[in-house]
């Protein structure tokens, strides 16, 4: 049988009875005890509308605080104003000492603000300024400045709008009415029509302690502290009158038919709707597993049936909220580490292809860099990933190759052979570019047994790795920034910035292990002549070449600079004074034993080279660029195109 066929024969059996007597219980009810619960509503309503009252009054009393602070701290008065009603309301005005220096527009006609007492409703007292006209919750502050006292004056109208507005905000009882008197004389209702007259004369004579005369219950709520105006809550009477047997006989038939119904109605409906609301209750405290037992075939079934699908999409749905608010977290830890590297390729690409696998859900990602005709894996993720297939790619017949061709993501399915997975799973690949620059491309791979990327993965990834070429192109930009610098344009060797830096750390460094540095002066001879003779560009050609042949001949761990117009430096790291002389000699042998070739010409370049070591000849960076100076100046003075070594000692 039904749920509704069940509901049919138990209202036929339980409820026909019932209204039957229903006139009888009704008509005699007991009047007193209907009257104490309606007492007791409206001193709760009554009580709760006052204590609504003391909140506005605070609330008033936090708004001309706000105000008068703002306007010590010598914030416009309009800003001030402004600010302090923007949560509460009302209306306000701003005094600076006895002027009144700004006031809310469209004041209601009829309320008037008190700017001449300071006698706050939310204080002790119980009878706030007497205002004529609309009542209203009125409060003051009054601040010290550096110019002088500043006070802010708040009210709140009391009108009918605004005892609805309580009333209506505490979900109040709409049978009850309510009134409110106020100390000053103003009072307000309600109700509507003649009623609102009566309850409010009602209050006013409660306000003054004369007897009401109201038809109806009623209960009153003094005024007090930070609640100054009396309310009064009425209600229609309520009440009936019967006979004493009457009264008993029915109530005493309805206990006894509806003793054996409701027993009979619990156990096949208010179980059953009892064990849906407390389940429903445990969904709504966050216990998601909670499940209904689904074996009845009826509507209550389905109903079991419903909830418990409804549950377990539910829980679901949450974990899945869950796993991206963690991840979105995640991601946006990871965004946060690629803004601050942004001059750190190697970490700005690994942040990349963290983010990049977490947000398509692979399982590794890897950044590919284009250099020429090939690609090199720059980065990889997880970090301790080993790509044991290669490094290092061509751009034809790969998948980053494709997508750098494509300038556009390309997907791959599961055992294609372009992928790079030794999985052969799905993979998938975006294009790190900047405008028509294209830089390379970031790949993300799956397990084999994974679902192939969709439209949405490769939206996903491209939304990543777009404002990631242009971050990873700044940074490049940043390095080359970096090292031209320190590069001298012509020669492409070091500058004389480059240099000092390098000395002075290499003699840092040998200070501070004990150990050797040496440094040599290349002075090209007469290389006036040489521009003289075969023009400026020329000079500049062998300028460099002597600046390439210098970098050949020295070991990997020496740094050439350009000291000079045609002189240039070499320092030498781990270098004592015997092997600091072998090495120049050998400069000099490789620069003056092979003539350049410049445009068709053959030019011979005889130098001459200075040598100094630390410690023999200086103890500081500064001393030894001077040592080896005085070298070079020495072997120009003896002839040139020879080697010379400083022997005076450092003191």
């Amino acid at each position: 049988m039904s749920v509704r066929n069940r509901l049919a024969l138990i209202l036929a059996v339980v409820l026909l009875p019932l209204l039957l007597g229903a006139g009888f219980v009704v008509a005699v009810a007991i009047p007193d005890r209907l009257q104490v619960e309606a007492h007791d509503r409206l001193r709760l309503a009554a009580a709760s509308v006052a204590a609504l009252q003391a909140q506005a009054c605070l609330g008033a009393g936090d708004s001309a605080r706000l105000m008068a602070l703002a306007l010590a701290k010598d914030e416009p008065a309009s800003s001030a104003l402004r600010n302090g009603l923007a949560r509460r309301g009302g209306y306000a005005a701003l005094l600076r000492g006895s002027r009144t220096i700004a006031t809310s527009e469209d004041i209601p006609d009829g309320l008037v603000l008190d700017t001449e007492r300071a006698r706050p409703c939310s204080g002790e007292t119980v009878t706030p300024p007497a205002v004529a006209g609309v009542p209203a919750l009125q409060d003051s502050v009054d601040v010290p400045s550096a110019s002088g006292r500043v006070r802010a004056v708040v009210a709140l109208p009391l009108d009918r709008a605004q005892l609805g507005a309580w009333w209506r905000g505490i979900g109040g009882d709409p049978a009850v009415e309510l009134a409110l008197a106020c100390p000053d004389g103003g009072a307000v209702s309600t109700a509507g029509g003649s009623r609102e007259d009566r309850l409010t004369r009602a209050a006013r004579a409660a306000l003054a302690g004369q007897a009401v005369t109201l038809a109806g219950e009623r209960e009153v709520a003094p005024p007090g502290a930070g609640h100054p105006c009396l309310v009064l809550a009425a209600t229609p009477r309520v009440g009936g009158l019967t006979s004493a047997w009457a009264t008993w006989g029915v109530l005493g038939l309805a206990a006894l038919i509806g003793a054996a119904l409701v027993w009979w109605l619990a156990r096949q409906l208010t179980l059953p709707v009892i064990a849906v609301t407390d389940a429903a209750a445990r969904a709504a405290e966050g216990d998601l597993a909670v499940r209904l037992p689904a074996d009845r075939d009826d509507e209550l079934g389905r109903l079991a049936a419903s909830f418990n699908h409804m549950a377990a999409q539910l829980d679901a749905r949450m974990r899945e909220l869950r796993d991206s608010r963690d991840q979105l977290a995640d991601n946006l830890q990871r965004l946060g580490d690629a803004l601050q590297r942004t001059h750190d390729l190697d970490g700005l690409l690994a942040t990349v292809c963290a983010i990049s696998a977490s947000s398509t859900g692979s399982i590794r990602a890897s950044a590919w860099l284009l250099e020429g005709n090939s690609l090199v894996c720059r980065v990889a993720w997880p970090v301790d990933e080993l790509r044991s297939r290669a490094g290092r790619v061509p751009r034809a017949g790969t998948l980053p190759g494709r997508v750098v061709e494509a300038g556009a993501p390309v997907r791959l399915a599961a055992g294609d052979e372009l992928a790079l997975s030794g999985a052969r799973g799905p993979s998938m690949g975006s294009p790190l570019q900047r405008g028509d620059s294209m830089l390379g491309a970031v790949v993300v791979e799956r397990e084999a047994s994974a679902p192939a990327y969709e439209d949405e993965d490769a939206a996903t990834l491209m939304s990543i790795t777009g404002p990631a070429g242009i971050a990873m192109d700044n940074a490049l930009l940043h390095r080359k920034a970096q090292r031209m610098s320190v590069i001298d344009p012509l020669t492409g060797v070091g500058n004389l910035r480059m240099l000092t830096n390098t000395l002075a750390g290499e003699v840092e460094r040998a200070r501070h292990f004990g150990r050797s540095v040496s440094l040599l002066i290349v002075d090209l001879d007469h290389f006036r002549v040489l521009n003289d003779t075969y023009g400026h560009a020329a000079g500049d050609a062998v300028l460099a070449a002597v600046a390439a042949r210098l970098t050949a001949s020295v070991r990997s761990v020496d740094r050439v600079a350009r000291y000079g117009g045609e002189e240039f430096a070499v320092v030498c790291p781990e270098l004592d004074r015997p092997g600091a002389r072998e090495l120049a000699e050998h400069l000099w042998a490789a620069l003056r034993d092979l003539p350049f070739e410049v445009d068709g010409q053959t030019i011979e370049v005889r130098v001459s080279v200075g040598v100094a070591s630390w410690p023999e000849q200086a103890k500081t960076s500064t001393e030894l660029l001077r040592a080896a100076d005085a070298a070079v100046t020495q072997a120009k003075r003896s002839g040139r195109d020879r080697v010379a070594q400083t022997v005076v000692a450092s003191r």
